[in-house]
């Protein structure tokens, strides 16, 4: 383990330490009352409101915080069931450094196109070097507690190292998210567990914050459903691959079967029809956006028509609106506040447009599933008693007939080009790279220059689309933010900390200065100048890895 990580483990253990008051051999638990499912069409708890742009780089002992995959983007750690501050809107931190630390020498190899299922790690790919032993024993028997299956404990340590980081930093988050496992006051009010018996729900106890987190992942549908359990714990689909990834890491330690489990997550699917007599007044592009809006977060049949309700009374489904308005409000009428904070890229197409429905639709339903309820995000929207109202009567009058099904959300390789990456030469750093080619989240340039690298060249990649900061270090978006850049930290099994001319990396960088178009990298970052008058320069942070990036077509 580094220095750093050491430092870590020791701080997290004498935080949990000095939480517990006593050594904890086995956690004691209370018998409480089993907690109901949730309920179809509603959320569980908000997501945390955004902050994800310019975070930090990726470093060794640190939390990847990727934007998600394709609609959420990458806040920073701690907002499990935190509605103010964390998962995926567009509210801004102060850029960083572009640096990325290498890969260990221990980095996962990626598999042959297939299943993307999650291997057991080494602590020292985890966020956290190792989990602090205190926590062991409570993370095993609140998943057995609560029945969350070979998972559990793994899944548990997962989110408390991406939370607060096992104790080391219990907030109160921006939005008021507290204790060991970051729940919001009310959220605590209602899976609060006094699983120590002293009498108090605290969240602030790991025991019973723990406890009450097992519970959580209970009512939201572990062990049938992993995937959908840790989603609704935060409404974001990076944060569910990185507890995952932690999982992975931590199984061995804590205990349980994981290396088998899967990302097949399931989301319904709406097909609608409005009512008679309004199946022309919706326009199809409109109503496939409140569809997928509504299914992604959870809002049922009603949020099909609630959405459609809105969009006819602020804008008549965009009609109603000049350019500006549009390019200002969206069809929706949100305003400056709930873009910046609950901005979704409904569409994946890599941009937030407020005239855009997807991205209007998907924004407004993500702030309906933060407020906990249609009726109660209606009303943040505008809040005024007789708008709820009017919205209601209107979506009573366009409601028409839904089909639902669901769909699994499949991560496959997309396409020839993929295909041809000869995957005996790919070193990835993390899983969430590997579901960057799979899932076909990479600019075709990109995965056409891997294909071409190893061919004859055995790299590691140290970042590619996910487990990279949104900011450049000048205050740009950077390409790797919209899957156009990949970082090479070694080549040929030599580090590209070795910046001798001669050195592998060195050629590699000079090969790519000399590629023709398309495949001709636009952006070639190393430390030193690549190419002379060409388009390639020199960083200082850039001293262990080449980046490669094209700028937008």
């Amino acid at each position: 383990m580094e220095p750093a990580g050491k430092i870590k483990a020791v701080m997290a253990t004498a935080a949990a330490t000095a939480a517990l008051a006593l050594p904890v051999a086995v956690a004691r638990a209370e018998a409480v009352d089993a907690a109901a499912a949730p309920t179809p069409g509603t959320a569980l708890e908000a997501p945390a409101a955004p902050s994800e742009a310019n975070e930090p780089p990726v470093k060794q002992n640190e939390t990847l915080v990727p934007p998600p995959a394709p609609a959420t983007k990458a806040p920073p750690p701690s907002g499990g069931l935190d509605a103010g501050a964390g998962a995926g809107g567009a509210e801004a931190e102060a850029p960083e450094a572009e640096t990325e630390a290498a890969p260990e020498a221990d980095a996962t190899t990626a598999p042959g196109p297939g299943a993307f299922t999650i291997p057991s790690l080494p602590s020292s790919s985890c966020a956290i070097g190792g989990v602090p032993p205190v926590l062991i024993p409570i993370y095993q028997h609140a998943s057995e507690q609560y029945a969350l299956g070979p998972q559990g404990p793994a899944v548990l340590a997962g989110i408390n190292a991406i939370e607060t980081a096992f104790g080391t930093n219990l907030g109160p988050s921006s939005a008021g998210a507290v204790g060991w496992m970051q729940f919001m006051p009310s959220t605590w009010a209602m899976y609060g567990v006094d699983a120590n018996g002293d009498g108090v729900k605290d969240p602030s106890n790991p025991e019973d914050a723990i406890y009450a987190a097992a519970r959580y992942l209970s009512a939201a549908g572990m062990p049938a459903d992993v995937w959908g359990a840790i989603f609704a714990y935060n409404h974001a689909d990076w944060y569910v691959e990185e507890v995952l990834q932690n999982a992975g890491c931590y199984a061995d330690e804590v205990g349980g079967s994981y290396t088998t489990l899967t990302l097949s997550p399931q989301i319904k699917v709406f097909k609608c029809s409005p009512a008679a007599g309004f199946e022309k007044q919706i326009p199809e592009g409109y109503l496939s956006a409140f569809e997928a809006a509504a299914g992604r977060y959870e809002l049922g049949r009603r949020g099909v028509w609630t959405l459609a309700a809105i969009a006819r009374l602020e804008s008549n489904f965009g009609r109603g609106m000049n350019a500006k308005q549009l390019r200002t409000l969206g069809p929706l009428g949100l305003d400056e506040m709930e873009w910046s904070r609950y901005a979704v890229d409904g569409d994946e197409d890599g941009r937030i447009r407020h005239g855009d429905v997807a991205d209007s639709a998907a924004t407004l339903a993500r702030l309906m599933w933060s407020r906990g309820s249609i009726d109660a995000g209606v009303f943040t929207h505008n809040q005024a008693a007789w708008y709820v109202d009017a919205v209601a009567n209107e979506a009573d009058e366009l409601a028409g007939k839904c089909a639902v099904t669901s769909k699994e959300w499949t991560i496959i390789l997309p396409g020839d080009t993929a295909s041809q990456i000869n995957w005996a030469n790919l070193t990835l750093s993390n899983s969430l790279e590997l579901r960057d080619i799979q899932a076909g989240l990479l600019d075709q340039r990109v995965v056409s220059l891997l294909a071409l690298i190893t061919r004859d060249h055995q790299i590691t990649i140290s970042a590619l689309r996910s487990d990279h900061s949104e900011m450049t270090a000048s205050g740009n978006v950077s390409n790797h933010f919209y899957g156009r850049a990949m970082d090479i930290a070694s080549v040929d099994g030599v580090s590209c900390t070795d910046t001798s001319t001669t050195a592998p990396c060195a050629e590699l960088g000079y090969s790519l200065a000399q590629l023709p178009a398309p495949l001709h990298p636009t952006e070639l970052i190393y430390c030193f100048d690549l190419d002379g008058p060409g388009p390639a320069f020199a960083l200082p942070d850039h001293c262990d890895h080449i980046h490669a990036g094209y700028y937008a077509y």
